[in-house]
């Protein structure tokens, strides 16, 4: 069976560990790392959580009577209680501009490492404008946000388009790195999401020089071309954390972020090595990330997915289900939270009026 790159590195990047220690994920509160002078973070898990355990309710994914749907989505000890009297502020569809934002390694995986594939496909049904823009899988910040700048400027968004930007794993920084670099046309988002974004970096990528190295010698030049080469220095902590203290994110942008943790069950079978290691100093971590380094500072919380770094927005348990495969193999309803993240967004965005045409 062919194996995509981005396996090949996470089992390279993996190593040896023993599994972390059983524990309750539940029992202490949320723990996130932020910067001295960026905006306190909001918590919207409580909103979110009704959101997106609605969209499952009425999809016939969760019981009725399951009030919580805790199945797919932590609830930590300090998450605050909903409000169920909540309006909704509804967009047309036709006034949504989304954009997703690939991963590392996506465009040398192809078409099944895209980002939330089936959710996209439905909102473009619906009559919404939806583009996947697959970034340099080997490149740095620097090189995919002017990508993602190309594409946004091609798009010839209007004043009254709800623009949501949603970065999947490293796309979040490639996200962040563009509404920095080209702030004219970060004028023209409302919204920018993080999903399992390493926006603090990941531990894993101190370790992955030599392990990249020995990959990439053997990558097809024309499905995985090398661009800048700064993928793995990207994801460094170290670099992540001391660009974005050099780099304050504009305030005329809300960010969101929603991170994803699991246990043993649910972790796929490529990624085990990986999150074993990980756990050595945290337990809420997906495999590649861990929990505490995926919010961006000032934005607001959604929640953590009961989810590995794979199963939160990637379909490619379809074409390496050996390699994907998890002890527990009931799929995470990934279509249902991204419809429930593009909700929740532009219903907080409708209410704080920062929506298109409010905070320009």
């Amino acid at each position: 069976m062919a194996v995509g790159p981005w396996l090949v590195a996470t089992m390279l990047l993996g190593g040896c560990a023993t599994t972390p220690a059983p524990a309750d994920l539940g029992e202490a509160p949320a723990r996130y790392q932020t910067l001295l002078d960026a905006p306190p973070v909001r918590d919207g898990r409580a909103g979110f959580r009704e959101v997106f355990c609605s969209t499952l309710r009425d999809e016939g994914l969760a019981p009725r009577d399951e009030a919580h749907c805790d199945r797919w989505l932590w609830r930590l000890s300090d998450e605050p209680e909903g409000n169920a009297d909540r309006g909704d502020v509804v967009a047309a569809p036709e006034r949504l501009a989304v954009f997703l934002v690939t991963g590392a390694f996506s465009e040398c995986v192809g078409d099944t490492s895209r980002p939330f594939a089936l959710g996209a496909a439905r909102l473009r049904t619906a009559g919404a404008r939806v583009e996947t823009i697959v970034v340099g899988g080997r490149s740095g910040p620097a090189h995919n946000a002017r990508q993602i700048a190309q594409a946004v400027e091609a798009a010839r968004l209007v004043e009254d388009d709800v623009v949501i930007v949603v970065g999947y794993s490293k796309g979040a920084l490639d996200i962040l790195r563009f509404v920095v670099d080209f702030p004219a046309l970060a004028g023209k988002v409302d919204s920018v999401v993080s999903v399992a974004g390493p926006v603090f970096g990941s531990p894993l990528a101190d370790s992955a020089d030599a392990a990249y190295a020995k990959l990439v010698a053997g990558l097809p030049y024309d499905r995985c071309p090398p661009g800048d080469g700064q993928v793995i220095h990207s994801l460094k902590p170290a670099t992540a954390t001391q660009w974005l203290a050099s780099n304050p994110l504009p305030a005329a942008v809300r960010y969101y972020s929603i991170a994803g943790f699991t246990t043993r069950e649910r972790v796929a079978r490529v990624l085990l090595p990986s999150w074993k290691r990980l756990g050595r100093d945290d337990a809420r971590n997906d495999g590649q990330v861990v929990a505490a380094d995926a919010v961006v500072p000032g934005s607001t919380l959604l929640g953590y997915a009961n989810a590995d770094h794979f199963a939160i927005a990637q379909m490619i348990e379809v074409t390496h289900p050996l390699l994907v495969s998890r002890p527990d193999p009931t799929p995470f309803p990934r279509e249902q939270l991204f419809m429930a993240i593009v909700r929740f967004v532009v219903e907080d965005l409708g209410r704080t009026g920062t929506q298109a045409g409010g905070a320009r």
